[in-house]
């Protein structure tokens, strides 16, 4: 079966590379899978994302950014203020967006591919790859959720890695973490870009003037100060389940509420992205674009897979970046752990969406430990 899933990649590469028009089916015919989902409400829309709307709306879109609704991240809030001006639904506008960042998303994803593989058929590959990824369009279409936004801007944190821009980069993970908390699963990368020289100290300050940046707006709306700059510290609060639906090792203990537990998973999560870091620093002084792939993957897989209180979501990033090592893979039985990692968070995240309650996300996460044991290996081993 592997054979045949790779004559037909090998198919549809040939497909890519042959016009120059290539682009607009392949979008086209992304966004109509998307619009057959617009109509479904997640229980993360109704719950949350059309009653903010709504509060948005009632209280005069724009002029409402000073006012507390919701949890998220004001820049979010931002775009929802912007969309009850549309002559759309919200769930329409709203879905809108997010497939909007899957675009910018799969460009990035595209031209890191190219850096990284200097094909032109494998980055046209990638980005058709990434529209299509199941939790891609998932997210966008039936979730409603925005986690195209600051994943795009992490994929333009990475691009811009390759091209050894540090500016450009951190700017682009600043943008990141102005939209989420999850944005941080990136950190360690940057911390081990940044003792291997390619990244100065300076340049990290770039982060929060992103993030001063952002919430301006609803500070100069009325919004206080101190909260606006204790957002994501109350976000951490919101939930205190060990569990919340992700498939790694908390979900065998259900929905437990463990405070010591919560912080021991914190610091094994915070132990094992440091180790990971030293490791290769001694190994390696001159990371290769081979190597970067791999260690951006395997902290994007490997935080959200060793924390507590994580949702299926989070995951979203390891998706994303799974592709890109997908295709710069130098064996085909690499290319089995991005699979891995997909089929995984897709069978979570449709259990959250669809009741799929015959799911197990501690089942999921065994799998999910193989294929991160075999990519910290293999990372470590691509440093030389």
């Amino acid at each position: 079966m592997l054979q045949q899933y790779f004559y037909w990649k090998r198919k549809a590469e040939g497909f890519l590379s042959g016009s120059k028009y290539w682009a607009w089916p392949v979008t086209i015919v992304a966004l109509l899978a998307r619009f057959a989902f617009f109509a479904y409400p997640s229980g993360d829309y109704t719950q949350f994302l059309q009653p903010w709307f709504e509060e948005l709306k009632a209280a005069g879109g724009l002029a409402a950014i000073g006012l507390p609704v919701g949890d998220y991240m004001v820049t979010y809030l931002y775009i929802l203020a912007l969309l009850t001006y549309l002559p759309l639904p919200g769930i329409v506008s709203i879905k809108i967006v997010s497939c909007v960042g899957d675009l910018v998303l799969a460009i990035y994803g595209m031209r890191a591919a190219k850096l990284l593989t200097n094909s032109e058929s494998t980055a046209r590959a990638a980005y058709t790859a990434l529209l299509f990824l199941p939790t891609v369009l998932l997210n966008s279409g039936a979730w409603g959720q925005c986690d195209s936004l600051y994943t795009a801007a992490l994929l333009a944190c990475f691009y811009y890695s390759l091209r050894q821009c540090p500016k450009k980069s951190m700017l682009a993970f600043g943008a990141a973490l102005a939209f989420k908390l999850q944005a941080i699963f990136l950190a360690p990368f940057l911390f081990y870009l940044w003792l291997q020289g390619r990244v100065k100290f300076r340049h990290f300050f770039l982060v929060p003037a992103v993030y001063l940046l952002a919430i301006l707006p609803a500070f100069l709306a009325g919004r206080p100060l101190a909260d606006l700059l204790t957002i994501y510290f109350r976000q951490t609060g919101t939930y205190t389940q060990l569990s919340m639906g992700a498939p790694n090792p908390y979900a065998w203990l259900g929905s437990l509420h463990v405070s010591w537990l919560t912080a021991l998973g914190v610091a094994l999560g915070a132990a094992a992205a440091l180790a990971t870091v030293y490791l290769l620093c001694k190994k390696s002084t001159a990371p290769s674009p081979l190597l970067l792939i791999k260690a951006a993957y395997l902290f994007a897989l490997m935080l959200p897979f060793l924390l507590p209180r994580m949702h299926e979501r989070y995951f979203y990033p390891a998706d994303v970046f799974s592709v890109l090592y997908f295709y710069s893979a130098d064996t085909p039985q690499k290319r089995v752990i991005p699979l891995i990692t997909v089929f995984c968070s897709f069978f979570s995240s449709c259990r959250f969406l669809f009741g799929w309650a015959w799911v197990s996300p501690a089942l999921l996460s065994l799998p999910l430990l193989c294929a991160l044991v075999f990519l910290c290996r293999d990372t470590l081993a691509a440093a030389p």
